[in-house]
């Protein structure tokens, strides 16, 4: 008997993440020149959204991956209310606080593909894209407001097109009947 995996009949918050990131990354987009504490402002509620999805997960989700996303629920939680808490006191404190969150989400994702069966390239692809951006992040902490809000815009959109398309095809799967043909029969008889 194969059961539906519980994510996909959550499949919508997956598709509620991935708008919240896009419209994050198009506001990022159109006002680069907005100060720190709007991109503070936006990373920490960002955060702050993406940890209570992955305590979620450490709640309800799978047994093996539970440890691995309380670890990144919490790193999130902890970024989140940083930069939400100080959102204007230095460039610095938001380039570390996102590289490092990038730089772990990017990590931890990569250990949930090679944990997982079945198509890895969208794990493996978000993994990439979330550590390469952490290390530039970190890499260069000088950065000017401009070009951080213009990286993020685009990690943001890239995350939530990524989300969006993970959340419509669990959509697919929430329907999957369950029942083995024996079980079938035995309802016909």
């Amino acid at each position: 008997m194969q059961e539906v995996p519980a994510v996909a009949k959550n499949w919508w918050l997956f598709v509620v993440l991935g708008v919240i990131c896009v419209g994050t990354g198009i506001a990022a987009m159109v006002w680069p020149d907005l100060t720190l504490l709007t991109l503070g402002i936006l990373a920490g509620i960002y955060l702050m959204i993406a940890a209570v999805l992955e305590i979620i997960d450490a709640v309800a989700g799978e047994p093996g991956g539970r440890a691995i996303s309380a670890i990144l629920g919490v790193i999130a939680l902890i970024a989140g209310l940083i930069c939400i808490r100080r959102p204007g006191e230095s460039l610095l404190a938001i380039v570390i606080v996102v590289g490092v969150y990038l730089v772990a989400n990017g990590v931890i994702r990569f250990v949930r593909v090679f944990s997982s069966e079945g198509n890895r390239w969208w794990g493996i692809a978000a993994g990439a894209i979330d550590l390469i951006a952490g290390i530039v992040v970190l890499s260069w902490p000088e950065l000017g407001l401009v070009t951080l809000a213009v990286f993020f815009a685009i990690t943001m959109l890239t995350r939530g097109i990524f989300s969006i398309v993970i959340g419509f095809k669990l959509r697919g799967l929430r329907d999957v009947d369950t029942t083995t043909p024996a079980q079938q029969s035995a309802t016909f008889a």
